[in-house]
């Protein structure tokens, strides 16, 4: 299982070698800031097995893959079976001008890591994320 560590206001997650792990962390501990709810109530809303995920336009998306053509192209056939035996969340960033960056994460392990970077988060600033 992947690790997650605090490097400042970064969020690092190993292994991440482009970093969209990480990167979606920090854009799902936002969310609080449009929606208004508490970190749990929001993920266990968007990231639970019926979930409907994360769209932040031009930005970022995270979605549940049901179909094999959910799974970006990029990682060809790899979880094409998987699809019907595991909770496969995909997690893409869009960066203007460059290529989409995708991760492939179980739901589990994805539930997981939520959770530890909002528990290293509240103890790195406990007065924001109460």
């Amino acid at each position: 299982m992947r690790t997650v560590r605090l490097e400042g206001p970064i969020i690092v997650v190993t292994p991440d070698p482009n970093q969209v792990i990480g990167d979606f962390l920090g854009y799902a501990l936002s969310l609080r800031n449009l929606s208004g709810l508490s970190p749990a109530v929001e993920f266990a809303e968007r990231f639970s097995p019926g979930g409907h995920g994360m769209r932040l336009p031009d930005t970022f998306v995270a979605y549940r893959a049901e179909e094999p053509d959910d799974i970006p192209e990029e990682f060809g056939e790899r979880f094409a079976e998987e699809l019907e035996r595991k909770e496969l969340w995909v997690l893409t960033r869009l960066w203007y001008g460059r290529t989409p960056e995708s991760a492939v994460v179980e739901g589990d392990e994805l539930r997981h890591l939520l959770d530890e970077a909002l528990r290293r988060r509240r103890a790195a600033y406990p007065l924001r994320y109460e």
